[in-house]
């Protein structure tokens, strides 16, 4: 699947198929620490995650449900508060699962 989801480096605002703000790509890599193997990894991931949601239409396939997808993860990494900071990278720490199960005993 990764082939088929566009690279960070080639989302440009309102080329192709994916308007997309300018400068999203370059901000979700500096989240990363301008790590751009590891923000990669972590945009395919999220936008395999849309592509299995609500925000891609039952009946899409192919590049339009991969259009759907991308946009539908932009649309969700671009607003606050996920705009400053990495899903991926969030749920990965040890610390964020210790809050999550804190807050689900209660």
């Amino acid at each position: 699947m990764p082939d088929l989801i566009p690279r960070l480096q080639d989302l440009v605002f309102a080329k192709g198929d994916f308007a997309v703000r300018e400068g999203f790509a370059a901000s979700f890599v500096k989240l990363h620490a301008e790590n751009w193997r590891q923000a990669q990894d972590h945009w395919e991931r999220i936008v395999a995650q849309v592509l299995d949601s609500t925000a891609v239409e039952k009946e899409a396939s192919g590049s339009r449900a991969i259009r759907q997808a991308v946009l539908g993860a932009v649309a969700v990494l671009d607003q606050p508060p996920l705009r400053n900071r990495c899903p991926i990278c969030v749920s990965a720490r040890p610390e964020s699962r210790l809050r999550w199960r804190e807050r689900s005993r209660v």
